[in-house]
This record gives structure tokens, sequence and C-alpha cells, in this order.
């Protein structure tokens, strides 16, 4: 379903204000101020360093990587860092405090970065706070935890003037469970708590009809394709289809599989995969279903989209 994967882009942005919309957890994550460390305790790790970004202002809230960086406090500009070839985020302030707010993928539970503005404070959403001061030893500070980190901030409100972040290698990510491989979790919209999915070829939501006519349909059978959004791994479009599996469960408890036809990556968003499904005869008129997909004998959460 090649057609599924390239208009998922367009649609994407559309379910992104509800996705990260989401609460904030309240568990205590492990702090690392060593990289390695910190890389050994996650899994899954994307890493945006700006080196590929043009130098320049960025907006109050500013898109990258489908992450918000926010900042309505001060400029946010990508520069060099004085002294070096490295290109780096800066988030000013308005003198009294600066803040820059990170809000991370649903799924997140390992974030870190290098921070090299010293004093300055780092936070996650879950109440984790580490002081940088300028006798630290590392630029780095990272946090694992085994609940979602929905955001991270770096602020401080004293000396006056307060001094810019300068931010780089912001790593975000899965916490490692052992050798488990990272569990994939299927997204939801946060205002009405169901499955965060679309016919693939018109990009409409629930309900799905089991056969879509054929002037909204390219394939000769007529079966109506569902694309589920799923974060917390990756997938290779060309090989990683044998070992995905989906099914949705009725009222009833009846089973169904549901043929998996694509999987793959989302442009300019490589945190979010997809894994788009044919749905069978028999589940017709099934109403609302439970629907969970298997990645390398691993589960995913369940999430409930509508059947007519």
């Amino acid at each position: 379903m090649p057609l599924a994967a390239k208009h998922v882009a367009s649609f994407v942005p559309l379910l992104l204000f509800f996705l990260f919309a989401g609460s904030a957890s309240n568990a205590d994550a492990a702090v690392f101020r060593d990289r390695a460390a910190f890389e050994a305790a996650a899994q899954n790790l994307r890493k945006i360093d700006f080196e590929g970004m043009r130098p320049g202002d960025l907006p109050f809230e500013a898109t990258i990587d489908g992450l918000k960086f926010v900042n309505y406090l001060g400029p946010t500009t990508v520069a060099p860092r004085p002294g070096s070839n490295n290109t780096i985020l800066y988030a000013g302030g308005a003198g009294e405090i600066t803040v820059l707010t990170i809000y991370l993928p649903p799924g997140t539970t390992a974030v870190g970065c290098d921070q090299f503005s010293r004093p300055m404070d780092v936070l996650t959403s879950s109440g984790e706070k580490v002081s940088m001061t300028p006798s630290d030893a590392s630029n780095f500070v990272g946090f694992v935890s085994d609940t979602p980190i929905a955001s991270l901030s770096i602020t401080l409100d004293f000396p006056e003037p307060t001094p810019a972040v300068e931010l780089d290698n912001l790593s975000y990510g899965q916490r490692r469970a052992g050798n488990e491989p990272p569990a994939p979790l299927l997204l939801t919209d946060s205002l009405t708590g169901r499955a965060a999915a679309f016919d693939a070829t018109v990009l409409t939501q629930e309900p799905f009809d089991v056969n879509t006519t054929p002037t909204r349909n390219l394939s000769a059978d007529v079966r109506t394709r569902v694309t589920l959004l799923v974060v917390g791994l990756s997938f290779n479009p060309a090989s990683d289809v044998p070992f995905v599996t989906a099914r949705a469960v009725d009222s009833q408890h009846r089973v169904f599989d549901l043929p998996v036809e694509a999987v793959g990556g989302v442009k300019n968003l490589s945190w979010l995969a997809q894994v788009t499904v044919r749905l069978p005869p028999g589940i017709s008129g099934a109403g609302d279903v439970s629907v969970s997909v298997t990645v390398r004998g691993v589960e995913s959460n369940n999430v409930t989209l509508r059947v007519n």
C-alpha cells in the first residue's frame, strides 16, 4: 500500500495537537550525567543535533522532527557556538527568566541533551530536576523513566540577567528493560481516547466499513485498509512485514486477524511509524473493537476503533 505511506505525512500534522496533549506522569526517573550510561539504559534513540539546520531565527513555537520547542520570552536561534564548529540552539530569556520547553513524542521514556550554559536547571514534566552549575564536569543530563516523559524544560530565574539556553544533541526514545525489544505503542486521540487511525486511501477516520466503493479504493478487492500510528520502534518497510501481526477483539470476545499489508516510517517524523492492515469480511458490523499489534513477539497496548 504505497499510497498510504505517501499520504500519511500530510495527515499526521492534523493529529499532532491531540497526540501531544497527554497528561504528564508522576513517576520518578533515573538521572544520568554521563551520555554513555544514559544510552546503555535507553533504546530506540533519535537525536537532534542541529548541525543539519540552516542557521537563523526560529518562531516562538518551532517544530523540529515533529517536536515542539516553545520559548515565549526571547529569541530562539540556531547558530554556531563561539570558539567551535558546532551548531547549536540558543533560547534567550526576558532578562529575569529563561524558559525553553520541549514537548516530546508520546511514549517517550528516555530523554537527554548537552546543555552548555551555566547556571541552568533542567526539569522533566514528572518533576525531576538537575541544576547545572559552573563547577559541573559534564555538559550532559539525561532521564530514564518507567512512565512517559511528556516534556523537558530548561529554565533559570536567578541571577539576573539570566543566560540563554545553549542546547545540543537532544536524544529521545524509550527505556531499556533488560534484553526485551521496545514495546510498540499504538497512539490514541487524547480528546476521545480512541485509536489514531485512518483509512489508508482517503484518510478518513472511523467508523470504517469493511468494503469501500470502487471510486474511493485503489485495490481490486475494494476492501478497506486502515493505518494505525505507532511509536516506540522503527520499521524497515522492505523486510519487517512478516514480523508484525495485528488483531481485533469485539464485545463478544471474537478474535479477528487483521492481515498486515505495509509497515514503515513517516517522513519528517523519525519517531513515528505506521502499520496498515486489511479489514477481513467477518469483522463487518462488529462495532467497537479492541485492536493491538505484535512486533517480534511483543504486543502493544489495545486501542478502540469502530467497524460498521
